[in-house]
């Protein structure tokens, strides 16, 4: 089963031009593991700059073949400590559902990482992929996927779950539930801004609002 890695890293505002120059070097580094099936890197727009860091695996084994050389974690936590806020948070996750339109140049993106209660989560993971494929009927996504954590997941911090804090890190003391991750991304602001119009992707913000612990990044690959 493919295996899903999505490591996420605060950055100091001071330090912005440094952590870039590390994120494009731990891309290169991470590209050249065997095992590695897609690696994308995004750059948040929010102040208080994150990266999000999504690495695809052929499976489990292949994964930790590569913990020592080519986990995004380890090559963050081998920074200055003075570059990145905390530790990275990562979640291994299984996906669930996926779309792609390669003739839309991405340019767009938004995340959502969603701690679910776990009374909810199978009623959440089936309402959320049904809307995303009622959306993806429309030519407005040109890339798009969602998943979920496994049950066994080990995280680099003891603290991988989402919630606002004062320096929006998607962290809070709530230790129960599931995680889901979903990316979208668009050719274009306006086909985001009809994406969200969508009553779709509102069913999809209400069950959530009901249901999760949410934390949402605007971002631009790079």
């Amino acid at each position: 089963m493919e295996l899903l890695v999505v490591t996420l890293a605060q950055v100091s505002a001071q330090r912005e031009v440094d952590a870039l120059a590390r994120i494009r070097v731990i891309s290169d580094t991470v590209r050249n593991a065997p095992g590695l099936l897609n690696a994308r890197f995004y750059r948040s727009r929010e102040p208080g700059t994150s990266y999000c860091m999504l690495t695809t695996w052929e499976n489990v084994e292949w994964w930790q073949k590569a913990q020592e050389r080519y986990a995004p974690a380890a090559l963050l936590l081998s920074s200055a400590a003075d570059v990145f806020h905390t530790p990275p948070d990562q979640w291994l996750m299984q996906y669930l559902w996926g779309y792609s339109r390669p003739s839309a140049q991405p340019t767009i993106a938004t995340a959502h990482l969603a701690l679910v209660r776990p009374e909810m989560v199978e009623h959440v993971q089936q309402e959320w992929v049904e809307n995303l494929r009622q959306q993806a009927v429309e030519p407005i996504l040109s890339f798009a996927m969602l998943a979920r954590s496994l049950a066994d997941n080990p995280s680099t911090t003891s603290n991988s779950q989402p919630g606002q804090t004062e320096n929006n890190s998607p962290r809070t003391s709530f230790k129960q539930g599931t995680m889901f991750f979903n990316l979208l991304s668009w050719p274009g602001e306006r086909y985001r801004e009809d994406f969200y119009a969508n009553e779709h992707a509102q069913n999809v913000q209400s069950l959530l609002n009901r249901t999760a612990i949410v934390h949402s990044m605007t971002l631009d690959p790079i």
